[in-house]
C-alpha cells in the first residue's frame, strides 16, 4: 500500500451488534477503512485468530462547526453474521 493510499484511509470507531437491536452493542475498537463504508457493505475484521464477518447497518457522523477546534468523527454500526 502506497503512502498516499494510507493517507487517505478513514479511521473509525465499530461498534457491533451482535445480538437484537435491543442488546448492547460491543465497541471493537478504531479501524482504518479504505473509505466510508455504506450500509449493506461487507466487512471481514479479525479479533484473535479469527475472521469475523459484518454487515454495516449505518454510520454515525459527529460533525463539528467550523472553527470550533474540535475534530469531526464517525463510526460505523455493524451486525455480527458470523465467524470462521
Amino acid at each position: 500500500m502506497s503512502a498516499e493510499e494510507k493517507a487517505n484511509m478513514v479511521r473509525m470507531r465499530l461498534l457491533v451488534e451482535r445480538g437484537s437491536l435491543q442488546d448492547q452493542s460491543e465497541e471493537w475498537g478504531e479501524l482504518d477503512f479504505l473509505a466510508l463504508p455504506s450500509p449493506g457493505d461487507r466487512l471481514s475484521v479479525r479479533r484473535g485468530n479469527e475472521a469475523n464477518y459484518l454487515t454495516v447497518l449505518c454510520v454515525h457522523h459527529q460533525p463539528t462547526a467550523p472553527g470550533d477546534g474540535e475534530e469531526p468523527t464517525a463510526y460505523v454500526v455493524a451486525k455480527w453474521t458470523g465467524a470462521g
